[in-house]
């Protein structure tokens, strides 16, 4: 069934299976903060646990933002989750800082032994580089983009790490439209990461979020999100789909094709035991209305793909 907290939001969410369960991850944030648009800066991580990916189990929260001062004693963001060689969990995150306002975003991690309790493991966040990435200054009018870390490992051996990012250079409100990339990582450990340059260029989304590299039915995609008011070009905001050459891609973002139905967000991709592919978002704006809620996974053949392929 779907997962609706009466006195929370959730949205960006994301599933790991760990061969015995699914475990669910979410932002949510208290509804007594009346507007949803304050939910960003006072968000921790929800986890729940389920044997089907739609029956959830609600557990105590994963992460909250640190007691500081540290890289996310303001909240904690969007991210992904692997299972360790030694079978424990490792949660990828964004965190932000009161140092900042909110403005510079890294990435951290935390690890667990029982699939319940998680600690804080990172050495050194991982930062955005600014050989290749715009950093934030005072005065810059947009954040540091460098969120969403997507964890996977590649058939080369080595764990890959695709962020939502944004090239260097965007200074003018046309150039953050044009300015999302996908940033990448490297590590042969997952404790030690090499910032490398972006695997995309610049294009007519300001943002990529919450990206994901799979491939499905043999086909390799790139799954991300975009609102209308990031995109140099009018038109719809939601998910977007990307094909590509590989895992790494290239992929041919300007040809993503829009997801439907259009009121997800954040959307996932994510195989089930059976081997059936699903797609997953949360609820956001229905009828002019924040939601804020997580509905039960669709079947992927379910799914339309709206444009040009």
């Amino acid at each position: 069934m779907a997962l609706t907290l009466p006195d929370h939001w959730m949205w960006d969410h994301w599933i790991v299976d760990d061969g015995e369960r699914y475990h669910l991850f979410f932002l949510r944030a208290s509804r007594a903060l009346h507007d949803p648009e304050r939910r960003h800066m006072n968000a921790s991580m929800g986890h729940a646990v389920s044997a089907d990916a739609r029956g959830w189990e609600l557990l105590p929260d994963a992460l909250v933002h640190s007691d500081g001062p540290s890289f996310d004693d303001k909240a904690i963001w969007t991210g992904s989750t692997v299972v360790k060689p030694d079978g424990g969990l490792r949660i990828f995150y964004t965190g932000i800082s009161r140092a900042e306002g909110g403005m510079v975003q890294r990435i951290g991690w935390a690890d667990s032994a029982d699939g319940i309790r998680f600690e804080r493991a990172t050495s050194e966040p991982i930062v955005a580089d600014g050989r290749w990435y715009q950093k934030w200054t005072p005065g810059y009018g947009y954040d540091e983009a460098w969120r969403d870390p997507f964890v996977f490992l590649h058939d080369d051996g080595r764990w890959h790490m695709l962020i939502t990012a944004r090239a260097r250079g965007a200074g003018r409100v046309a150039d953050v439209r044009r300015s999302g990339v996908i940033g990448h990582a490297v590590s042969d450990d997952l404790d030690h990461w090499e910032v490398l340059p972006p695997l995309t260029g610049p294009s007519a989304f300001g943002q990529l979020e919450v990206c994901q590299s799979r491939m499905i039915d043999g086909r390799h995609v790139l799954v991300f999100s975009c609102g209308s008011d990031m995109q140099a070009e009018p038109g719809p905001g939601g998910v977007w789909i990307a094909e590509g050459a590989g895992a790494l891609g290239p992929w041919d973002i300007d040809r993503a094709r829009h997801v439907r139905p259009e009121h997800l967000y954040a959307g996932q991709v994510l195989r089930l035991r059976d081997g059936e592919w699903v797609f997953s978002g949360f609820n956001n704006i229905v009828d002019g209305r924040f939601v804020g809620s997580i509905p039960d996974p669709i079947p992927w053949g379910e799914i339309r793909l709206v444009g040009e392929s």
